[in-house]
């Protein structure tokens, strides 16, 4: 039998891949499964902050509506007798007369919901912003993370930091702002609990890093704001603009004068 010469010249392999071929193969495939997982991994990572965002926007939307609609039926005194609208920058208990919703619920409640003076307290706690109900309920959690929140009482001259009905009357407008992002320029709130604490903190690991140790390492860099000391804003200075923010007016609202001074009004 006679054997031609493209015979000659076929290999025993040329059905298959070679392994040059299978590693490339192999290179291609581990190549794509990296690829499409960095992908997933975005777009986890874009869903989860896309989720977070609008719980932050709900939450906000929420509380400065709650302060709101109290705001439109707030009283300068509860049932018993205690301030309507006590505040400081972080915290506000305002007591409104309307429908108490919660006391529907109640079964073999004396209380009627109608027409009731209901006290409801938002505040900042435990790194969020969250609401309690007056009339013995349980502090919810409206925004899980913020910056910093802070109330100011217009008294229709000036804001204050702090207010008390019982002495003062109501105030002309109450502001509520809320940071969700921090500040820039290592800038931080004063009136924010433990904030002051978290500086001494910060002060306090200096003494275990010396300044010369730390230039001597590091090189010195005043300027650099990883060394930076924290700046600590009042709730009278000028601020970064808040993320969200409401200034609520009370309707008719006369804040009362200075006990002794002639005139005194008391709504």
């Amino acid at each position: 039998m006679s054997i031609s010469p493209n015979d000659r010249l076929r290999s025993p392999v040329d059905g298959g891949f070679t392994l040059l071929e299978t590693l490339l193969a192999l290179a291609m495939v581990i190549t794509l499964l990296f690829v499409m997982t960095r992908v997933f991994d975005d777009l986890v990572d874009a869903r989860r902050r896309m989720e977070r965002s609008a719980s932050i926007v709900e939450g906000a939307t929420s509380a400065l509506e709650l302060l709101a609609r109290a705001a439109d039926t707030v009283v300068a005194s509860s049932d018993s007798g205690e301030a309507g609208v006590v505040g400081d920058a972080t915290s506000l208990l305002i007591t409104r007369s309307g429908v108490a919703t919660s006391r529907l619920s109640r079964a073999g409640s004396d209380v009627s919901p109608l027409f009731d003076k209901h006290g409801i307290e938002l505040g900042f706690r435990n790194g969020g912003f969250e609401v309690k109900d007056g009339d013995g309920g349980a502090w919810s959690t409206l925004i899980p993370e913020v910056f910093a929140v802070r109330f100011r009482y217009h008294d229709g001259t000036s804001w204050a930091g702090t207010w008390d009905s019982s002495a003062s009357g109501l105030p002309v407008a109450i502001e509520c702002a809320i940071w969700t992002t921090p500040w820039p320029e290592n800038l931080r709130p004063a009136w924010i609990p433990d904030a002051e604490d978290e500086g001494a903190i910060e002060d306090d690991s200096e003494d275990l890093f010396p300044d010369d140790a730390i230039a001597t390492e590091f090189g010195s860099d005043a300027d650099d704001p990883f060394f930076g000391s924290p700046t600590f804003l009042t709730a009278d200075d000028p601020t970064p603009r808040p993320d969200h923010v409401r200034v609520v007016a009370i309707i008719d609202a006369i804040p009362g004068s200075e006990p002794g001074e002639e005139g005194e009004v008391r709504p």
